[in-house]
């Protein structure tokens, strides 16, 4: 089994009872759960209903479980193969960025990490003794890609069950781009922490037959690309590289890139070893693309001009069909997306300050506001009260200048709220 689990699950997975036996309340729950006639359902029904439920979140799934112990023994345990398992892969939640310098992992926060579920807008915490010596990198999936500070190996967490992938120390990397590349990373004092291997962006793999799980790193800074497994002495540094990556995005396994050009974009996938191009954008349909998921699906979101007066969202699955099939949608619905150094979807129905059906540009400020255009209107507005670029941003902060701050790695990790001025 590649992944293993550490002593300490997040509360939302099943826990034991308190010493000294049931408490009244359990004691209640369970003789509430001996008069209901649903522990009595056919297995193969409950086996059926959980798997519509787990399609749609992994913890309404640990609910389900927790009904009664016929519901759970008829039903496949998260714990134990959280990352190894796609099906259990958090996909919707998101790590939430604290502020107030709160990093994860910070002694106030006792290891509490809170995470929201984009789709619902609800909250939930996890208790993660693993952040105190660790960095978290990315979140392929919705799992947590940390770094440890001791020696820059890497580690694949899931938050809600605890289990861990051991992959390489990043420090690997560095050999092979002396020698592809002459580039040498800047290292901190020690000599372990790399810096600038920080800058990175995930996906997560997993053979159907075997369950080998597979990262993919891409190092935008300087646009290379490394894939490892565990068990493996070291990363694998690819051979070639591009210097027209915009954006990338990890969606189920793969790595998309979008590569920008004066006359046309391209969309590639890399799937190591395997690179190859899937669509192209002429300029004619847009300029600037980036990529974002949205729904289960990927939406590529563009501009007609190098202002971005005006957007432009196409379906992926579309523009793999031709260019005539990918006509620019016209509605998202209830989603918002969001677009800086990495890109998120959220939907306004469980977060009533989000505008749906709208684009905040986290990099368009105009008079010291950050803005956000409406598809149904074409038309730029503020996409939240209060001051985007002054150093810190005025406390309280809206759950829009939390997303923001998701779309930038430096802040989000940090405990720190995005902020134009603060320098990277």
């Amino acid at each position: 089994m590649a992944s293993r689990r550490r002593p300490r699950p997040a509360e939302a997975v099943d826990s034991p009872a308190p010493p000294g036996g049931h408490s009244t309340k359990r004691l209640r729950s369970a003789a509430a759960a001996a008069s209901s006639p649903w522990p009595s359902m056919p297995e193969d029904l409950v086996s059926r209903i959980a798997e519509r439920v787990l399609a749609g979140d992994l913890l309404d799934y640990v609910r389900f479980r927790a009904v009664c112990p016929g519901w759970r023994s008829c039903t496949a345990d998260p714990r134990g193969r959280g990352v190894s398992d796609p099906r259990f892969h958090p996909r919707g939640c998101t790590m939430l960025p604290e502020g107030h310098g709160l990093h994860p992992g910070h002694a106030r926060l006792r290891a509490r990490v809170r995470f929201f579920n984009r789709g619902t807008g609800a909250f939930v915490g996890a208790h993660l003794p693993l952040l105190a010596d660790h960095c978290v990198l990315d979140s392929p999936e919705g799992l947590l890609l940390l770094q440890r500070d001791a020696d820059a190996a890497v580690r694949l967490l899931h938050p809600f069950t605890g289990d861990v992938c051991e992959l390489p120390p990043l420090t690997s990397l560095i050999p092979q781009l002396d020698r592809l590349t002459g580039h040498r990373p800047r290292l901190d004092a020690d000599e372990h922490k790399v810096q600038s291997f920080r800058r990175v962006s995930a996906a997560v793999a997993v053979a159907p037959t075997t369950g080998t799980v597979t990262v993919v790193l891409a190092h935008e800074h300087i646009c290379r690309f490394a894939h490892a497994s565990p068990g493996d002495r070291r990363w694998e540094l690819t051979a070639w590289s591009t210097d027209r990556v915009a954006r990338t995005l990890g969606f189920h396994g793969s790595l998309y890139l979008a590569c920008w050009g004066h006359e046309e974009s391209s969309i590639l996938r890399l799937d190591p070893p395997l690179l190859e191009v899937i669509a192209t954008l002429p300029s004619k349909l847009m300029i600037l693309p980036q990529l974002v998921e949205c729904d289960s699906e990927i939406l590529v979101v563009g501009s007609t001009d190098v202002s971005r007066s005006r957007l432009v969202v196409v379906r992926l699955a579309d523009l793999l069909l031709g260019e005539p099939a990918a006509a620019p949608l016209t509605s998202i619905g209830d989603n918002c997306l969001f677009f800086g150094m990495r890109s998120l979807a959220v939907s306004s129905k469980g977060l009533p300050s989000v505008s749906g059906n709208s684009i905040v540009l986290c990099d368009r400020i105009e008079e010291d506001r950050l803005m956000q255009y409406s598809l149904s209107s074409g038309t730029l507005s503020p996409a939240c009260d209060g001051d985007i670029v002054e150093s810190p941003p005025p406390s309280p902060h809206s759950i829009v200048q939390h997303l923001v701050t998701c779309c930038y790695r430096y802040f989000w990790n940090k405990g720190l709220i995005y902020c134009s001025r603060t320098k990277c």
